[in-house]
């Protein structure tokens, strides 16, 4: 799959989604202007305004409104990952220096709050109040699921159910405000945002275990250190279907490693998933996950960007960055 390709098939929605966001995010303070410049240049993949304009697309024509939508979903993302740079002391993401890193915590948070700010006139301006509920309702979820993520790491009392209950408000829950706010704003039938809204559910779930089985496969160039996630004590899938593929006593003594942050624990996590097929289990699911994403559409009329969508389901299942 060709992310170029796509942009390209958007044609001047493209150029209009990032003049909308640039234009809102505009300030003339030196240092949120630095700040905005460094992060508008560092584009990045930009998947969630992807999204949202294919959705629109995919569900009707799209309009201002859906642009709206678009740069919306780009600044709370942006915003989140300012904040959690600061939280989860990063300085490198996907290799590059963060906002945390090349200014200050402060200044991190602080712009991380006026993006959500920004995200917010613009919703209450340039949206419907259905909208604003998409996007209120996802903030809400991703907070609630990194506090759950937070007290899980510390109990260490994960499962395979309460693994998707956190990636489906830490993950799903921005993919599913970008693709409904979008299929809401060209007023389709009821049955198309039903349908878009299952396919973000899966997609971001789908997402979010890829990126996890990153943390265990040090030979991909992703820009995410290896080993981070257990250092941190998050329990995530590929660990899970490790355990439960080992005997008790193995698991039990990883488990006390992670615990007790041994000196090796990155390396023995690593070993330990790779001896008992963790990753492989995972990417199992992952498929999974990528085929309940493509059944959900199904029923959207043929279209270039419904095309798009089921390759990025597809895509997703690969991807290495």
């Amino acid at each position: 799959m060709e992310i170029k390709q796509i942009i390209t098939d958007f044609g001047d929605d493209w150029s209009g989604y990032r003049e909308i966001m640039v234009s809102t995010l505009f300030n003339d303070n030196p240092l949120i202007a630095a700040i905005n410049s460094y992060l508008t240049g560092n584009e990045g993949k930009q998947l969630r305004p992807i999204l949202s304009l294919l959705a629109g697309g995919a569900c009707g024509k799209r309009n201002r409104a859906v642009l709206n939508c678009a740069a919306v979903a780009e600044m709370i993302h942006t915003a989140t990952l300012m904040h959690d740079d600061v939280t989860d002391n990063g300085n490198i993401r996907r290799g590059k220096p963060t906002v945390k890193a090349l200014f200050s915590p402060a200044a991190a948070v602080l712009c991380g709050d006026y993006w959500l700010a920004r995200a917010l006139y613009l919703l209450c301006t340039g949206c419907s109040p259905e909208i604003l509920e998409c996007f209120t309702t996802a903030v809400e979820h991703l907070a609630e699921g990194e506090m759950i993520q937070m007290n899980l790491a510390d109990t260490l009392q994960m499962t395979e159910e309460k693994y998707y209950e956190v990636i489906s408000k830490k993950t799903s829950s921005l993919f599913i405000a970008a693709t409904r706010s979008a299929a809401i704003a060209v007023n389709p039938p009821k049955e198309y945002i039903d349908a878009i809204t299952r396919y973000a559910l899966y997609l971001g779930q789908a997402f979010q275990i890829r990126d996890d089985i990153f943390d265990y496969s040090p030979d991909l160039q992703t820009g995410k250190a290896a080993g981070a996630d257990v250092r941190e004590r998050k329990i995530t899938l590929p660990l899970i279907f490790a355990i439960k593929n080992s005997p008790a006593e193995e698991g039990a003594e990883i488990m006390k490693k992670i615990e007790g942050q041994s000196s090796d624990v990155a390396k023995s996590a690593l070993d330990f998933v790779t001896a008992h097929n963790g990753i492989a289990a995972a990417q199992e699911k992952l498929a999974e996950k990528a085929a309940l994403a493509k059944e959900s559409i199904a029923l959207l009329p043929d279209s270039i960007e419904k095309r798009h969508l089921l390759d990025i389901a597809e895509y997703l299942c690969t991807r290495t960055c």
